[in-house]
């Protein structure tokens, strides 16, 4: 409050947001970058070393999207895995490794959580990027329809990836 939030300003992670502390954020310009996947990764030792009442509040989606905060997503490599989709998973299933379910009320549908990783890296949360004539060709090709694939949320459904135009990764 003190310093004052320009639009573009972020706050990475949001580890512990309560409601009075959502409340302050919805009311700036401020975008969100959440690492759900912690959950799944530490969230069984969080269930022990974080107070019973900051657990509720640990990394939140679906609070801030009700919030009309501004939601992207991160995986803080190599700090948690480098891979989205364990975090996009987390996200809808909020369960630690243990299988813990942590805060159910911020759990995101598939659609959401893929939304997390689809917006242009200097505007998280923003409008997804699209295919287009003029826009750089990065794109995830899955080895299914995603009617099929958002139930799964696993990065063996990647055929291939392109980066800029060129081919980064093919499954063999």
């Amino acid at each position: 409050d003190a310093g004052g939030a320009q639009p573009g300003d972020r706050i990475e992670h949001a580890s512990v947001t309560p409601p009075d502390v959502l409340e302050r954020i919805a009311r700036t310009p401020l975008t969100v970058v959440t690492q759900p996947s912690f959950l799944a990764e530490r969230g069984d030792s969080y269930a022990v070393d974080v107070e019973p009442s900051d657990r509720p509040w640990l990394y939140r989606c679906q609070g801030f999207l009700q919030a009309g905060v501004p939601l992207g997503g991160g995986t803080d490599a190599p700090y948690g895995s480098e891979d989205p989709w364990r975090a996009m998973s987390a996200a809808v299933s909020r369960r630690t490794l243990g299988g813990l379910q942590m805060g159910e009320s911020e759990r995101l549908s598939p659609e959401q959580a893929l939304a997390l990783f689809t917006t242009r890296p200097e505007a998280p949360g923003g409008a997804p990027r699209r295919v287009g004539i003029g826009e750089a060709a990065d794109l995830c090709l899955l080895d299914r329809s995603w009617a099929d694939a958002r139930n799964i949320l696993d990065r063996s459904l990647v055929a291939a990836t392109i980066r800029n135009g060129v081919l980064t990764f093919q499954a063999l």
